[in-house]
């Protein structure tokens, strides 16, 4: 496991992101990733083995896109019942 959801991780292009969201698709981590000082610089990755590799195919990302929604949704629900 790399990350969990808010971390935040310096990629290979020197940018720092955040973990907005991750699920488990098909037993493989995925994250979704946002740059926290240019927030319209999105990466959607997988995990493999201790690296994070860029997703590619766009089919899959938008099969994703509701699933990581949803887990970023139950996330905020979290954090406002406890406050």
């Amino acid at each position: 496991m790399i990350a969990e959801m808010k971390d935040s991780l310096v990629l290979d292009d020197d940018n720092e992101y955040v973990v907005v969201s991750k699920i488990n698709y098909e037993n493989k981590f995925y994250y979704y990733l946002v740059d926290i000082k240019s927030n319209g610089n999105l990466k959607f990755c997988y995990e493999d083995g201790e690296n994070l590799v860029e997703l590619g195919d766009k089919e899959l990302t938008t099969k994703l896109l509701p699933l990581f929604l949803e887990a970023a949704k139950g996330e905020l629900n979290i954090d406002l019942e406890d406050m």
